[in-house]
């Protein structure tokens, strides 16, 4: 009789420990997809900047990413496909420790000044962060 007390508390217990670990093992799964929203395939995130033709802007992480969160010298954006020379909308890839994110920056080529200029209509334009909002020019001014 005590020795089925005995067995029956060691499988318990040992049913505890594989449970206890599963739930570990869990919990740092979920912490680990929090801490790198950036990489959640489900998500895709889209800021917004503007320019004129001709004047290339140099985009920071500082304008767009938490400095608590993720080291800001490993942001760079995949500027290949933008001709700053050329009115139009470019989607910017953004890259972190070389690897792509799902954020993208939209940026708007074209005379911002002018009434004529289009807009799409997708952009929330209290969400558009102007050059004067914490970013560069690429040619220091």
């Amino acid at each position: 009789m005590e020795q089925n007390k005995r067995k029956r508390w060691i499988r318990l217990s040992l049913s505890g420990v594989f449970a206890v670990a599963a739930a570990m093992i869990l919990l740092t799964q979920i912490l680990k997809n929090r801490t790198k929203p950036i990489f959640d395939k489900n998500i895709t995130t889209t800021f917004y900047a503007k320019t004129s033709v001709g004047e290339a802007l140099d985009l920071k992480a500082d304008g767009y990413f938490s400095e608590k969160l993720y080291d800001h010298t490993k942001f760079s954006f995949d500027l290949t496909q933008c001709d700053w020379n050329t009115p139009g909308l470019y989607r910017i890839p953004v890259l972190y420790k070389e690897e792509k994110t799902n954020c993208v920056v939209q940026i708007q080529v074209g005379d911002v000044g002018n009434e004529d200029t289009y807009h799409d209509k997708e952009i929330n334009m209290d969400a558009v962060i102007t050059e004067q909002a914490g970013m560069e020019r690429a040619d220091g001014s």
